[in-house]
């Protein structure tokens, strides 16, 4: 007995609505690509006609075109293929319009973006200029003028010989006028050339400052969400992961780093008329900047103490002495190591000399040893960035004995408000303070700090541009509130 196989109903009837299902999905998709399309082409022609309106080329034949087709009845075709619908109306061909009106205004705006405006002038060869379009009118002037001056001679042609000359002559100075004219036709596209890619420098140049303001503003934002949170929880260890560096050489006293003494210990002075800030430079002679010249005092980090001095007084009112001794050039030659043993006798005889002083600033240029380039800007300009540095005479082993330092909270809490201070005013200007194992010299007064300006990669004007933000954090923090 033969068995036969029943047959099963539906074993593909799963593939085929599967197919079915993506043929559906397919065509809704094609459908609203094509609708976007639409929509896309749409919003162009309605700002092409509202850019002609504005720039009163209402009576154009372009408006015209544009109005007329805004106006027309629509179709399913229209909506969802509307250049097959184009194709269909124009006999399957495709044909660019030819506007001399427009195209004429087009190049009265050279080199404009066309996000602001429908078209641009830049690539338009003939037109480039107000003064073209006069120079044009001239010449097609002066040939109609030259016709009519050959037909009257030609209809003339039984007057004397004099007349003859003059409109011959008359002919003759056309073409001369019309000589100059084109080479003024040529200044012209040149002076336009020129503007235009004055104008492109530009806008790349506002685009940039743009994008700096935003990412400025942003920084800004992060800097203050940073402060409250520290005034806020007065954590020690988001203090020290937002606002230090700690070098491997050093270890931390929790004893000193207590955030609200740091916080709240009191820095502010009151301005008198007897020298308050001291400004030297421990590496006076060997940190200058990339194009410094090595034969001139003023153009290394001592010179820019000096703009920093000048500042403070001029525009702030303190009495500064500036100290410019290159501390680190010793018999003749730079010693950087025997520096700050000379730079400490220095200071101790300026201290005495100068009693009323309680701000000292050892003012430094860093030096990184790579292609590092500490560089932001502030106010429109390339600014070098600073960092503050605090020595802890502390190694890993715990204090060192014999580099006591009895101002070091003192220290820690001059440099950190003025840390803060630089992240309330200014994006990004200073980087973490610096802490490493050794004293520095900065036990001498409360107010003591070591400053590090650039690097070797910043050029000698981006560290005097961080001189006026530099000047205006010191004086907000100096102030009484």
């Amino acid at each position: 007995m033969v068995k036969t196989r029943k047959k099963q109903p539906g074993r593909h009837s799963g593939g085929k609505k599967w197919w079915g299902c993506l043929f559906v999905l397919g065509t809704g998709f094609l459908v609203a690509l094509l609708i976007y399309q639409n929509q896309l082409l749409k919003k162009m022609e309605k700002q092409g006609e509202r850019c002609l309106v504005v720039t009163g080329m209402e009576n154009s034949d372009t408006f015209s075109f544009l109005h007329q087709e805004k106006q027309s009845k629509s179709s399913l075709l229209s909506l969802v293929a509307p250049v097959v619908d184009y194709l269909v109306d124009e006999g399957g061909t495709l044909s660019a319009r030819s506007d001399e009106s427009v195209e004429q205004l087009a190049a009265l705006f050279p080199g404009k973006s066309s996000r602001k405006i429908f078209w641009s002038g830049a690539g338009c060869e003939m037109y480039q200029s107000r003064q073209t379009f006069e120079v044009i009118e001239t010449e097609i002037a002066l040939a109609e003028q030259s016709d009519e001056d050959v037909r009257e001679s030609d209809e003339n042609s039984g007057e004397d010989t004099e007349e003859k000359e003059n409109s011959e002559s008359a002919v003759e100075t056309g073409a001369q006028v019309s000589f100059t004219e084109n080479d003024e036709w040529e200044e012209s596209e040149a002076a336009a050339l020129a503007e235009n890619e004055q104008y492109v420098r530009q806008k790349q140049q506002e685009e940039m400052q743009e994008e700096n303001l935003v990412d400025s503003r942003e920084n800004l934002l992060s800097n203050h969400k940073k402060i409250k949170q520290l005034q806020r929880t007065q954590s020690l260890s988001y203090l020290l992961k937002n606002f230090y560096i700690v070098d491997s050489s050093t270890s931390i006293d929790r004893s000193v780093f207590d955030v609200e003494t740091l916080l709240n210990t009191k820095v502010t002075l009151k301005k008198t008329n007897e020298p308050q800030i001291l400004i030297f430079h421990t590496h006076g002679a060997s940190e200058r900047f990339v194009d410094s010249n090595p034969e001139k005092k003023e153009e290394s980090v001592v010179g820019v103490g000096s703009y920093l001095a000048e500042i403070l007084e001029d525009k702030y009112g303190y009495q500064v002495i500036h100290d410019d001794t290159e501390y680190d050039r010793i018999n003749g030659r730079i010693d950087r190591n025997k520096a700050y043993n000379k730079a400490y006798q220095g200071l101790k005889a300026n201290l005495k000399k100068y009693p009323s002083i309680q701000v000292v600033i050892d003012l430094h240029r860093d030096g990184v040893g790579n292609n590092v380039h500490r560089l932001t800007t502030v106010n429109g300009k390339k600014t070098a960035q600073v960092m503050f540095f605090n020595g802890l005479s502390r190694n890993k082993n715990g204090n060192i004995k014999y580099l006591k330092n009895e101002n070091l909270q003192s220290n820690l809490a001059f440099s950190l408000q003025m840390k803060l201070k630089c992240m309330e005013l200014y994006s990004d200007f200073a980087k973490p303070v610096y802490l490493k194992s050794y004293r520095y010299n900065l036990h001498l007064r409360k107010r003591s700090t070591l400053i590090e300006l650039g690097n070797e990669n910043n050029t000698l004007q981006e560290a005097k541009n961080a001189m006026e933000p530099l000047a205006k954090v010191i004086n907000e923090v100096l102030s009484e509130k």
